[in-house]
């Protein structure tokens, strides 16, 4: 399990270090940028981030023919898949430690630290890093890598579309369509985690049912 855990980063080193970059960068935005509404939208793009990388190292282990090799492994479908989850789990994980960071620089800078518009900030990049990948990965792995980059975009959206409906069903409880009610994003984060949970499902069973 490590060492496909492992060489997943090492498929992504290059555009994992970008993201980094990017996010770092982002980490000190508040000792510039006066307005405090932006801050919740820079963590959720700081968690999103390091998601992007997933089409990189999914397309770099089929030219590699890496997907070919590891079945000739000692090891089941089940931890191949799993690995791959783990690593997105991983990803999502780096995108909230920036985040936190950059909780921290707005603390340090002493701007105005509203915490409930913070955590819709991680909440709001949970839900779409995870849903995203959700949606995204069995795609691929059914399709191919070919277009990975056009997937990533369908299931962005296609994320993004969820949450509406998330907001819109609760409109009636929430006052109106509101993504940053804090209960629209409580709701967000668990779809996410049950769709996370049955795209792992699927692609499992895709992996097992395809011809390499």
């Amino acid at each position: 399990m490590k060492g496909l855990i492992r060489n997943n980063f090492y498929a992504m080193e290059g555009n994992l270090m970008i993201s980094f970059i990017m996010a770092a960068a982002l980490v000190f935005t508040p000792l510039f940028v006066k307005n405090a509404t932006i801050y919740p939208m820079i963590i959720a793009v700081q968690v999103f981030l390091f998601v992007v990388n997933t089409g990189t190292a999914l397309h770099a282990d089929e030219v590699a023919k890496w997907n070919k090799f590891e079945l000739t492994l000692p090891i089941k479908r089940c931890t191949i898949i799993g690995a791959k989850y783990i690593t997105f789990g991983i990803l999502i994980l780096f995108g909230v430690i920036m985040g936190i960071c950059t909780t921290v620089c707005i603390y340090i800078s002493r701007k105005a630290l509203d915490f409930s518009s913070i955590l819709w900030g991680y909440e709001y990049g949970l839900a779409l890093s995870t849903i995203s990948i959700a949606l995204m990965y069995p795609i691929i792995l059914k399709m191919g890598t070919e277009k990975n980059e056009l997937v990533l975009i369908f299931s962005v959206f296609a994320a993004v579309g969820i949450m509406c409906l998330i907001a819109l069903a609760l409109s009636s409880v929430t006052g109106g369509m509101n993504l940053h009610h804090p209960i629209v994003g409580h709701v967000c984060i668990a779809v996410s985690i049950v769709l996370f949970a049955f795209s792992f499902m699927t692609s499992l069973n895709v992996h097992r049912n395809k011809e390499f």
